[in-house]
């Protein structure tokens, strides 16, 4: 096999998105897909089912393979191909995790309090991984200027706004694939919402937005439905946000944010080429 280096990028890009879909994922999906659920089917998360134990131990998995997928991606074509080959093997465990409507049909309880817990833990593996990425990966050029934290901020806010508006319009059900394509459009709308607020904002920060997302969509859900959420989820009228999981908010947004940031590329060499 010819070094990498020889290798078009193109062909490299599609080798490790390859790897990571077809490979990696379907291992990540055998992962999630062993949990049971309280009546020994298969409507379980990381943590809701039968074993916290062991659902917490399939989730650090499945993010060790997200994070093997995304090293060798972001080898093969830098940053974005890194968090797309993370995102293409998260799609799989998201896909064969439990949906809120099945789960609520089986328990007849709220699973609220441990899918805000089960938030917190995918936003902390979020974090990880693109810490991993940063150390890993060769970094993608980035202009040479002060970046002020209060600019970020402010750029991060809005896409978490315009990221949380777009996935609320689009996940109407709790289809699994209406939900992980909610959580992609947000990701592409909200790193995309995020650059054009402040086009100096480094790429791997919007990680932020779907580990804030998978943290705050269950807890307005909460807020909001109450001691309303059984009857909520039966009659289809769930604050759109609780349909989406948090495994679905990081597959989505992972897959949707490299599309995002590739397509301000264009824009901030645009203006940094006008202001050299």
């Amino acid at each position: 096999m010819p070094p990498a280096s020889s290798t078009p990028r193109p062909i490299r890009t599609l080798l490790a998105l390859a790897f990571a879909f077809l490979v990696l994922g379907p291992i990540a999906g055998l992962l999630v897909g062993s949990l049971r659920g309280s009546d020994g089917g298969s409507q379980a998360t990381l943590f809701v089912g039968q074993s916290l134990l062991q659902g917490a131990l399939a989730g650090l998995g499945v993010f060790v393979l997200a994070a093997i997928g995304g090293v060798i991606g972001g080898r093969a074509a830098g940053f974005n191909i890194a968090l797309a080959s993370a995102g293409l093997v998260l799609s799989w465990a998201a896909w064969l995790s439990g949906r809120i409507d099945e789960i609520v049909e089986i328990s007849r309880v709220s699973p609220m309090q441990p899918l805000i817990a089960e938030g917190a833990f995918v936003a902390l593996m979020l974090i990880a991984l693109v810490a991993t990425f940063r150390r890993m990966v060769p970094a993608e050029p980035e202009p040479e200027t002060e970046v002020g934290p209060s600019a970020i901020v402010v750029a991060l806010i809005a896409g978490l706004g315009i990221a949380a508006a777009a996935a609320w319009l689009i996940a109407i059900e709790p289809l699994k694939g209406q939900t992980i394509g909610a959580a992609a459009v947000a990701g592409l709308v909200g790193a995309a919402t995020a650059r054009l607020v402040f086009l100096r904002l480094p790429g791997w920060t919007v990680i932020a937005l779907p580990a804030a997302l998978a943290i705050l969509g269950p807890l307005a859900t909460q807020a909001i439905a109450g001691d309303d959420f059984v009857r909520d989820v039966f009659g289809q009228s769930l604050f759109h946000l609780g349909w989406i999981m948090p495994l679905d908010w990081a597959a989505g947004a992972l897959i949707g944010i490299p599309i995002g940031l590739a397509w301000t590329d264009s824009v901030i060499e645009q203006q940094l080429d006008r202001h050299s």
